[in-house]
C-alpha cells in the first residue's frame, strides 16, 4: 500500500475585466511594513469585483517627488489632482496597515484604514477599517492581511462603492 502526501498549496487567479470607461482606480502605496502587500491582495480583490487598478510601476515615478500624501497637507490635494490626470483616474485608495502582537502565541493582528479619495477636491469619499484585536488570526499575519483586503473591498462594494465609482 502506497501512501502519497500532496502539499497543501493553492493556486487563484483573476482575470481584470475592464470595458472602455469602465471603473479604475489607482492605489498609494499604503503606510506601514505591510502596505505593499496589502496593495497587491487590494489589486486583486478590486480586480475580481471588475475594478481595474492601476499598476504601480506607473504611479511610483508620479509620487517619487511628493514626501507628504496627508489628506490634510494642502499639497496633497493639488498631488491628488496631477495623479488623478496622469493616469486617467478620479479616485484613489489611500490608507495604512499595521500589525500588533496578539494574545499569547498568536500571530500578530492586522489593522487596516483604507480611504477613497476624490482627486478633484481632495476630500475622503469612503473609508473603511478592518481589525479586531480580541480575535486571534491564527494561520499567519499574511493570511490577516489577505482576510482584511477581502473585507474592506467587500464592504466597500456593498455600500455602494461600485456606482460611486462609476459616477
Amino acid at each position: 500500500m502506497a501512501l502519497t502526501l500532496g502539499g497543501c498549496a493553492s493556486t487563484s487567479s483573476v482575470v481584470m475585466h475592464q470595458t472602455l470607461g469602465g471603473p479604475k482606480v489607482a492605489i498609494l502605496p499604503l503606510e506601514g511594513p505591510l502596505g505593499a502587500q496589502a496593495v497587491d491582495f487590494l489589486s486583486s480583490e478590486l480586480g475580481d469585483k471588475g475594478i481595474a487598478v492601476v499598476e504601480r510601476a506607473k504611479l511610483i515615478p508620479l509620487i517619487a517627488v511628493d514626501t507628504d500624501l496627508s489628506p490634510t497637507s494642502p499639497a496633497a490635494v493639488q498631488s491628488f489632482a496631477r495623479y488623478g490626470e496622469a493616469l486617467d483616474v478620479r479616485y484613489l485608495f489611500a490608507g495604512t496597515v499595521s500589525a500588533v502582537p496578539g494574545p499569547l502565541y498568536s500571530y500578530p493582528h492586522v489593522n487596516m484604514t483604507l480611504r477613497l479619495i476624490d482627486v478633484r477636491s481632495g476630500q475622503t469619499v469612503w473609508l473603511g477599517r478592518y481589525g479586531n484585536p480580541l480575535w486571534s488570526s491564527a494561520i499567519s499575519t499574511q493570511g490577516d492581511v489577505q482576510r482584511g483586503a477581502r473585507d474592506l473591498v467587500a464592504e466597500f462594494v456593498k455600500v455602494g462603492g461600485l456606482a460611486l465609482l462609476a459616477k
